[in-house]
C-alpha cells in the first residue's frame, strides 16, 4: 500500500489517485457533486427577499451574502474533507498532493483547517486536473513522490 495520494478537483468533481512503487497513479475514488453544476436559480425555490433603499421610497431585491452555488462549493469541499479524515484515520495516506481550480482551492484551504489533515498536504497546484489521464497528472506533480 502506497502512502502517497493525489487529490484533484473542482468545485463539482473529485478524483483521488495512490502512488504506486513504480510511480504511476492509480484512481481510487471518484466523488462528484452535481448540485455545484445548477445554477443559482435552480438551487434556491423561491424569489430573494424585498426591501426598501435606507435614502428611498424604492425597494429593491436583496442579495445574498453568499450565492446558492458557493454553499454547494463549500457542501463538497466539507465532504472531500470528511473523506479524507475518514482515509487518513484507516492509514490509507500519509502525504497529500491537492491539485485544484485557483477559486475551488481557495474554498478547501478553509474547509481542511485540522492539523491532521493539513500536516499531510505535501504540495497544492493551481489548476484543474479533473479531465486529464492519470499519465498527465503525474507529469504535473515531482518525480519523487
Amino acid at each position: 500500500m502506497s502512502h502517497t495520494w493525489v487529490m484533484v478537483a473542482n468545485s463539482a468533481t473529485a478524483r483521488f489517485f495512490e502512488v504506486k512503487n513504480n510511480k504511476e497513479l492509480e484512481e481510487v475514488e471518484t466523488m462528484s457533486h452535481p448540485e455545484s453544476r445548477l445554477h443559482n436559480r435552480d438551487l434556491v425555490s423561491d424569489r430573494p427577499g424585498r426591501g426598501f433603499e435606507s435614502a428611498l421610497t424604492m425597494r429593491h431585491a436583496k442579495e445574498p451574502k453568499t450565492t446558492p452555488k458557493t454553499v454547494e462549493f463549500e457542501n463538497f469541499a466539507e465532504s472531500l474533507y470528511h473523506f479524507l479524515e475518514e482515509a487518513h484515520r484507516n492509514g490509507k495516506f500519509a502525504k497529500l498532493y491537492i491539485a485544484a481550480n485557483p477559486s475551488f482551492l481557495g474554498i478547501l484551504r478553509q474547509t481542511i483547517h485540522k492539523p491532521e489533515i493539513t500536516s499531510t498536504i505535501v504540495a497544492e497546484y493551481n489548476i484543474d486536473m479533473t479531465q486529464m489521464h492519470a499519465d498527465e497528472i503525474r507529469k504535473h506533480l515531482p518525480y519523487v513522490i
